[in-house]
């Protein structure tokens, strides 16, 4: 039988101990936000191998949509997250049980003091659109955005969902969720654009920029130098960028979209984001 690992313990620790009604917040919490497929999953990861930080292993979406996720086995009141992302967000908030906001606020303050470490980092694509509600329960958190070529997030979210529907694909028609693959990439080119738009939004309503809590990098930049990349945002979260490690090799994917996307589609898509790729320095001509 393989032993379990240090993280999976304290995982499960911090959950079954949350049921104690123990008024814990986490400290110095971090968000990493953005649009799913940006990079989130590997910055978390190189993140984590901070000594001063302590990176949840996971999104938390049972956490953050206990009644809601996973979409497929839900109640299905609305749909998907990337297909509705207002809808199902307000949904998800509306049902939450009574004394949710407690139980967050515990499971990531014991997986912190387990953890013994200063700052707790949790990152999910699955907040985008309930920011003020994240921020009320976490005052003066800070959030670290990662955006990426909005091409390659439409491909890579498409292929992941795609896959989903195509095996389910009864439940999907029968929720009015079903589109060919193409119409999947049309439509996640679109919640590429929202999500910049909601984020930029809140980072003004909240003033995160003006208070020093927000910190937007590029996935591009971090895969062309992630040692670089990580001392910046663990010099904006106040520790030791000497510290930093990587861990891994890193190197974009962006190539995929270049190679796999049909003309036709990145043509579509391309019309589409062209206001938001330009904003983001992302020129419409790739090499």
């Amino acid at each position: 039988m393989r032993a379990l690992s240090r993280s999976t313990i304290i995982h499960w620790a911090a959950n079954q101990l949350a049921v104690l009604p123990l008024r814990l917040t986490p400290e110095d919490p971090v968000f990493i936000i953005g649009c799913a497929r940006s990079g989130t999953s590997v910055l978390r990861r190189v993140l984590g191998r901070h000594p001063a930080i302590d990176a949840y292993p996971s999104e938390a979406n049972e956490l953050w949509h206990p009644s809601s996720y996973p979409w497929s086995t839900s109640a299905r009141r609305t749909g998907p997250l990337w297909l509705d992302p207002v809808g199902f967000t307000q949904d998800s908030l509306a049902t939450w049980p009574d004394n949710h906001r407690a139980r967050i606020k515990r499971v990531f303050s014991l997986h912190q003091r387990l953890s013994s470490r200063p700052v707790f980092l949790n990152k999910s694509s699955m907040i985008n659109f309930m920011l003020p509600e994240v921020d009320r329960m976490f005052p003066g958190a800070r959030y670290v955005h990662i955006v990426r070529d909005g091409r390659a997030v439409a491909l890579s979210y498409a292929l992941k969902e795609h896959r989903k529907m195509v095996k389910n694909e009864e439940l999907y028609r029968a929720s009015g969720a079903w589109m060919d693959f193409a119409g999947v990439c049309r439509r996640m080119a679109c919640l590429w654009i929202e999500t910049l738009s909601e984020i930029a939004l809140q980072r003004d309503a909240l003033g995160w920029a003006c208070s020093s809590r927000y910190y937007e990098c590029r996935y591009e930049d971090f895969c062309a130098n992630p040692l670089e990349s990580a001392r910046g945002i663990v010099g904006f979260l106040g520790r030791d960028a000497a510290a930093t490690q990587v861990g891994e090799p890193i190197r974009s994917m962006n190539h995929k979209f270049r190679e796999q996307l049909a003309p036709s589609v990145m043509d579509s898509i391309t019309d589409t984001m062209a206001a938001s790729l330009e904003a983001k320095g992302y020129p419409r001509n790739t090499p």
